[in-house]
């Protein structure tokens, strides 16, 4: 989201680039991260967490839309990535400017090759109006979907109810995911559609878990997807390429149930062979356990960079 004023759009062959080369000033963004047991002042906190400051006038009013528009349709993309979409939230639009703003990125959705795969990215969202408003945009042209944990059944709660979830578990079973996930499925195929939901990528702190559409081919097995993630999350986190065993640690069991359901399929996590895919009806899941990092030093941007790697993984 951070962007350098008069930075130069880059086209290539394999990835585009923009920003606003009139900018005279910066965005900011300040991230404040801090661990379990951390104190400030008089204040000791309960868990590890992150606080997002911001100043940024650029991206929520979408100035770089334009130009990737015009770049697409020349470089013809394998693949559209949409994230960052919570700088709207909050933002001190008219209605007439916020519209405009999602008309403009209708318009640019509408306006690709029905080939062109499309990857949604969620975020952490207050305004329901908004999230409800994206999701009735972007949702219906988008390929594959990735979030975390806690936004996943946000999306499902604004869909159903309108309402978004104020309040998550931050240590939630995977089977409780695995369910929330299929129930999110439901809906999503479930709504008009410009073209089949085929993946949807849940990222966690403990695993990543990835669920493909049989039938279509246009990704890979996500197994590969899910190790490549996983290996990501760890590196980002720990700020190191090499992986030292002695900074990490696995929180999962040696087990898992594939769903809360009575009697559904036990998986087991075997040292050998740690990730795990199994047929869902008409999807493949595939499940990798993450080496948490003990010794953090980021992780603000981590789901950006271990979604990136998986989507590269996937078309592989």
């Amino acid at each position: 989201l951070f962007n350098p004023p008069n930075e130069k759009a880059v086209v290539s062959t394999q990835s585009t680039g923009t920003s606003d080369t009139e900018s005279k000033t910066y965005d900011l963004h300040i991230i404040l991260e801090f661990a379990k047991g951390e104190t400030w002042g008089p204040y000791t906190s309960t868990r590890a967490n992150r606080y997002i400051l911001h100043r940024d006038v650029h991206n929520p009013q979408l100035k770089g839309l334009a130009a990737v528009k015009e770049a697409a349709a020349v470089f013809d993309p394998h693949l559209v990535v949409l994230g960052g979409f919570q700088m709207l939230d909050t933002y001190p639009f008219t209605e007439a400017e916020l519209q405009q703003r999602l008309q403009e990125v209708e318009d640019f959705l509408a306006s690709l090759s029905p080939d062109t795969l499309v990857h949604f990215e969620m975020a952490s969202f207050v305004n329901a109006n908004l999230l409800k408003r994206l999701t009735d945009i972007i949702l219906p042209y988008s390929d594959s979907v990735g979030m975390n944990e806690q936004e996943l059944p946000n999306l499902s709660s604004v869909i159903e109810t309108g309402n978004i979830v104020y309040i998550s578990d931050s240590k939630i079973k995977i089977s409780k995911t695995m369910d929330d996930t299929r129930q999110l499925l439901a809906l999503l195929t479930s709504l008009p559609r410009k073209k089949p939901l085929s993946r949807v990528h849940v990222h966690t702190l403990a695993y990543q878990a990835v669920f493909t559409l049989n039938q279509n081919s246009r990704w890979r097995s996500g197994i590969t997807t899910a190790v490549k993630s996983s290996l990501t999350a760890t590196r980002y986190v720990c700020g190191d390429e090499s992986i030292d065993s002695s900074k990490t640690r696995m929180i999962l069991d040696d087990s898992f149930s594939s769903s809360s359901m009575p009697g559904s399929q036990r998986i087991p996590i075997i040292d050998a062979t740690p990730v795990s895919c199994w047929p869902d009806g008409p999807y493949e899941v595939c499940l990798a356990p993450v080496l948490v990092c003990t010794q953090i030093k980021q992780t603000g941007g981590g789901g950006d960079n271990l979604t990136g790697v998986g989507l590269l993984y996937h078309l592989l």
